[in-house]
């Protein structure tokens, strides 16, 4: 009789997380193909991403909001100078902006299947997801070629993935 109970309170409590999904930010490091980064993320959640120019050698700002169908929607882009690789041309009803020290385009609705950021302790890339602290992005997995995405997954898929993480990243310090 205890083991029937124990066995229904185990299935009471596992089976919801194979059957409750969720949507992640991800970020994988497509080299080695490992999951470096995962968060659960809602629609109007919102993050950026920050880096060096690798040209320009000037800080540009990529700011992104999660839209009702989970994509990735590139809304606003600030940079310090308007040359080589930064953005010069205004599409649809972008707006630009000089804010003295730096340039603004607002009103960006570019939809993304996902980024591909090629980072290194250089550029100081980082990601800042809502108010959470900002994560420097070369720490993750060093200097490399990392993919930020959205994935929907069930909770169980997400405590796996986040405990390799977790392992994986508790191994290397």
């Amino acid at each position: 009789m205890k083991a029937r109970w124990i066995i229904l309170v185990f299935l009471g409590v596992v089976s919801p997380c194979f059957l409750i999904s969720l949507h992640a930010l991800q970020i994988k490091a497509l080299r080695e193909g490992n999951v470096v980064f995962m968060q659960i993320v809602h629609p109007n959640d919102r993050f950026e991403a920050g880096y060096i120019h690798s040209v320009e050698r000037c800080p540009v700002g990529e700011f992104f909001r999660i839209d009702e169908n989970f994509r990735i929607i590139l809304y606003e882009t600030t940079f310090a100078s308007s040359n080589t690789g930064l953005p010069s041309a205004l599409s649809g009803n972008e707006k630009f902006h000089n804010e003295g020290e730096f340039f603004r385009i607002s009103n960006m609705e570019r939809v993304l299947p996902e980024l591909l950021l090629w980072v290194h302790e250089d550029y100081d890339n980082t990601l800042k997801i809502g108010k959470s602290p900002t994560v420097k992005l070369p720490s993750l997995a060093g200097n490399t070629l990392l993919q930020v995405l959205i994935k929907k997954m069930t909770l169980f898929e997400y405590a796996c993935l986040k405990g390799k993480i977790c392992f994986m990243y508790h191994k290397g310090n």
